[in-house]
């Protein structure tokens, strides 16, 4: 729960960053889905999943997918920036998760 506050304190904060003429329904759209990843993370983290990286590393993926599909939105300032955040949030119980985040910051 600790790690989950953090999270969701980003996600707000992030709320009314980069809109770029985005409708207010999409936004909302857009920050469940990476408040839903995000969570799903942090249970990973914090729970008896963390053992098994491959549910870990499927769900950093996916939140590597959401940032591609946000690009527009988010700009991509922003997009580095929560990728940024989320390696390091990853890198003590995941360090291949933290390769799939570098590897998407390098290609963008």
């Amino acid at each position: 729960m600790k790690f989950a506050a953090p999270l969701l304190l980003i996600v707000l904060l992030a709320a009314g960053c980069g809109s770029h003429g985005q409708s207010k329904a999409d936004r909302a759209k857009m920050d469940a889905e990476f408040a839903q990843i995000d969570w799903k993370i942090s249970n990973w983290t914090m729970g008896p999943g963390y053992a098994d990286q491959n549910g870990l590393e499927r769900l950093t993926r996916r939140y590597v997918a959401a940032t591609r599909k946000y690009k527009d939105a988010l700009g991509d300032r922003e997009v580095k920036r929560r990728l940024t955040t989320e390696a390091n949030q990853l890198a003590p119980w995941c360090p291949p998760c933290v390769d799939v985040i570098r590897h998407e910051l390098r290609s963008s």
